[in-house]
């Protein structure tokens, strides 16, 4: 039998509901009439200081006159008195609870203060809640619904934690409109005992949720969030909707990384690490969803498309493309069997345009049969079947000549949809629709049998596409090797910084030391060292001032090219003493070569450190192709990291150029991590440029900065 912490918060078999009146413009009185008509069949009694009767049922308003112990407590109370009414029912013996009620860290530090004493009470008497500040939660299977919304679906295998209450309430009509059936909803609220990580732990082993969605504005556990739900999705799918990552909530800081460190660059990566597949709008969230709940995964790439209208066919061929999707050409032989059961005007070639026509069974029952068995596809998307609803659309113009009844003309298009529903179960493989036409009886059994039905052509691919994702997640997540725990580190102690700064030829030795590899140089305090230190690696050379606490050299004027001959380089020597007097000197080897990037390291609350992987150089800022991981990096994971980089065909053979060494560059990004891991008070690291020299990945500039 299935049994979780938390599974008496969403399963109970009796509810005590203490903020109920009988106002029923209050809102304890909605939630508790919600609760009452959802058709929940346990125990409810009601807790109220005054009245001895709430909403027709008897109240109690002491502890010791309750009948029985109630397994969860829903609490609509003043916040003031929140902590005290959680306390009394905690020495009753209440274990678990739903707090509705706001007006806690929310909205000020007073707030703060009472919502740590809820969490001293919870503590006090294990107690774990939900909460503060939600809208509540929702079970579908048992009929219970603790929240201001009703839910008039039959359940379903979708389940959604929330950090917004309105897309646990506010849209259940719109979702029962689109087919969309829930199996548990949770609006996790202000998330003092009980957050998105411990809800994803829980929905991962209920056996009724067969798809988790996440809407998330923030993650104050990320690092338990990428380990809890790497876990759970690799037995069912994760899709997230993250809001939050915009150019307004990034943080600066004293490198590249920790400019280009935003939000959403990180939780880019985050869910890459996860395997959490990260939709872009709410209706994608609960569409693939949906899709992902309900079909098993193609598997291959391959997609045939049967349509009665050209311009959607387009549509979604397009699309198959963006979306990494195939479209093959079906064989002679397949071709000639679909003509067969088309008009001469239709194209069989894929997409399978059967133009305008009124043979349903050719469209419902026969080609999709024939393409499903084929061998030839992987997955398949309808769009456009209509009846009943075309129909209503033209009678008006129909009546005017044909003197029939509507509904003896509905009953006559009202063609079977038995054979098109059962061919995902059939055959194993996807099916996707698409429809402008929600009104009629065709949509209606798709929509009554859980196939996913989407209003756009180009919304059902990238249905599919999400779909397809996941049997890739899949299969990355159960075919990787776990972490290889290390427990020596590779360098004890830091090098000296000062003001916050470690000096670049101590920086380059430092990562040299975890892996990643840096250019020949000498560190010199001399003119006459810095001679020596040229003629021994060899003109042409690189001359660097190294004044303490500089963090931007180039900016400084501290930087110098291709010094040619030692004359030249005594030149430059003057030129860096006027400026810095006395400072040391970097000489390194000059290398060239035409690609560059860059890799770093900066912290996040909640993440730790993140290694960044983007095009280095000048243009940087500019380009901003960057990719983030949060360390510890796998070797699968940070050769997955290079990937994920827009101008990645840079970095394989191009215009007589080697492919970068990626074993060498993911050995660096791992590095980079171990480093960060081992040494906390390193707040950020940049690598830029790591020049390609032929094939090799080199650190010719570094700069770590410490708390």
């Amino acid at each position: 039998m299935f049994e979780h912490p938390l599974d008496k918060i969403i399963n109970p078999a009796s509810i005590i509901v203490a903020g109920a009146s009988n106002n029923v413009m209050k809102m304890g009185a909605l939630q508790s009439l919600n609760l009452l008509n959802s058709g929940y069949q346990g125990e409810i009694i009601f807790y109220h200081p005054k009245d001895k009767q709430v909403l027709g049922r008897p109240a109690f308003s002491r502890t010791e006159d309750l009948p029985f112990v109630p397994e969860l407590a829903l609490l609509i109370t003043p916040c003031q008195v929140t902590p005290k009414v959680l306390d009394d029912l905690g020495q009753a013996g209440v274990r678990h609870a739903v707090i509705i009620t706001g007006g806690f860290r929310e909205v000020s530090s007073a707030g703060a203060a009472l919502e740590n004493e809820l969490l001293d009470v919870a503590n006090k008497h294990g107690i774990r809640f939900v909460g503060p500040n939600c809208i509540g939660i929702i079970n579908a299977h048992n009929r219970m619904n603790l929240t201001m919304f009703p839910y008039h679906d039959r359940a379903g295998g979708l389940s959604l934690v929330s950090q917004s209450g309105s897309y646990v309430t506010l849209t259940l009509s719109w979702l029962r409109n689109r087919g969309i059936r829930m199996s548990k909803s949770i609006s996790v609220g202000n998330s003092a005992n009980t957050d998105i990580v411990d809800w994803i732990d829980y929905l991962g082993d209920d056996p009724e949720t067969r798809a988790i969605v996440l809407y998330i504005e923030g993650l104050s556990r990320g690092r338990e969030f990428i380990e809890t739900a790497r876990r759970v999705s690799r037995k069912k799918p994760i899709v997230a909707l993250f809001i939050g990552g915009t150019e307004s909530g990034s943080r600066a800081g004293r490198s590249h990384t920790g400019s280009m460190g935003g939000p959403d660059l990180l939780y880019d990566g985050v869910f890459e690490q996860a395997g959490v597949i990260r939709a872009s709008t709410v209706d994608e969230l609960f569409s693939w969803g949906h899709t992902l709940a309900n079909l098993d995964a193609p598997a291959g790439k391959r997609m045939a498309i049967v349509t009665q209208s050209g311009g959607p066919a387009s549509s979604m061929a397009d699309q198959i493309e963006r979306c990494g999707l195939e479209l093959p050409m079906l064989s002679d032989e397949l071709q000639a069997e679909i003509r067969k059961y088309s008009e001469p005007t239709a194209s069989t070639r894929n997409p399978i345009d059967l133009t305008f026509s009124l043979d349903h069974e050719s469209f419902t029952d026969v080609i999709p049969e024939i393409l499903m068995k084929s061998g030839e596809i992987d997955g398949l998307f309808i769009h456009g079947l209509m009846g009943t609803g075309f129909v209503d659309e033209i009678y008006s113009s129909l009546k005017r000549v044909v003197d029939v009844p509507k509904e003896m003309i509905l009953q006559q298009v009202r063609f079977d949809m038995t054979k098109i529903i059962e061919l995902p179960r059939r055959f194993g493989k996807p099916l996707v629709s698409s429809t402008f036409q929600f009104a009629d009886h065709a949509s209606e059994a798709l929509l009554d049998n859980d196939i996913p039905l989407l209003p756009t052509p180009e919304g059902a691919v990238k249905a599919m596409a999400a779909l397809y994702k996941y049997s890739q997640i899949k299969h990355s997540l159960n075919g990787s090797a776990a972490q290889t725990e290390t427990t020596e580190r590779v360098v004890d102690k830091l090098p000296l910084s000062i003001d916050g700064i470690i000096n670049e030829f101590d920086a380059k030795k430092l990562l040299a030391s975890y892996g990643v590899a840096v250019s020949r140089e000498r560190f010199t305090h001399s003119l006459a060292e810095t001679k020596a230190a040229a003629a021994e690696i060899g003109y042409p050379i690189v001359l660097k001032g190294l004044p303490d606490g500089v963090a931007h050299k180039t900016e400084a004027g501290l930087v110098h090219l291709g010094i040619k001959d030692e004359a030249e380089l005594v030149i430059v020597w003057n030129k860096i003493e006027a400026s810095y007097p006395g400072c040391a000197r970097l000489v390194a080897e000059m290398l060239k070569g035409q690609r560059e990037l860059m890799i770093g390291m900066t912290r996040f609350d909640g993440f730790g450190p993140a290694v960044m992987l983007g095009v280095g150089g000048i243009f940087t800022e500019a380009i901003k192709d960057v990719a983030f991981r949060v360390a510890p990096l796998t070797q699968e994971q940070a050769e997955e990291m290079i990937e994920s980089l827009k101008l990645k065909k840079l970095y394989g053979e191009f215009r007589g150029l080697p492919a970068v060494d990626r074993k060498a560059l993911a050995k660096a990004l791992i590095g980079v991590g171990r480093l960060a891991l081992e040494h906390p008070e390193i707040a950020e690291i940049d690598i830029n440029p790591l020049i390609i020299c032929g094939d090799r990945p080199v650190a010719v500039d570094a700069l770590i900065v410490t708390r």
